[in-house]
This record gives structure tokens, C-alpha cells and sequence, in this order.
């Protein structure tokens, strides 16, 4: 798995021990633009893998 779909899955369990399953989906598309502001690249957010 990518970290990216490790995160959607934490997001999902962490919802449990603190928030809600947006709340966690939200930071994950903030880093993702985030990301893309700075470098043009999601690669960052999503671990750096090679596509």
C-alpha cells in the first residue's frame, strides 16, 4: 500500500480515539495541496513514490 492509502485508513480507525473521519480526510487534502503549491508535485504527500 501507498502511505497515502495508509492514511485514509488510519483516518477511518483514528476516528475512534479522536475526531471525525473529515476532520482527518481534510488534513490529508491540505498537506496534498499543500504539497502541490509548493513543488508542483504531490509526490511529497504521497510518500515520494515513483509512478
Amino acid at each position: 500500500d501507498t502511505p497515502l492509502a495508509h492514511m485514509y485508513q488510519h483516518a477511518r480507525w483514528a476516528r475512534f480515539a479522536d475526531g471525525a473521519d473529515e476532520v482527518h480526510q481534510m488534513r490529508i487534502a491540505q498537506r496534498t495541496i499543500a504539497a502541490w503549491t509548493d513543488n508542483g508535485s504531490t509526490r511529497s504527500a504521497t510518500g515520494d513514490l515513483p509512478i
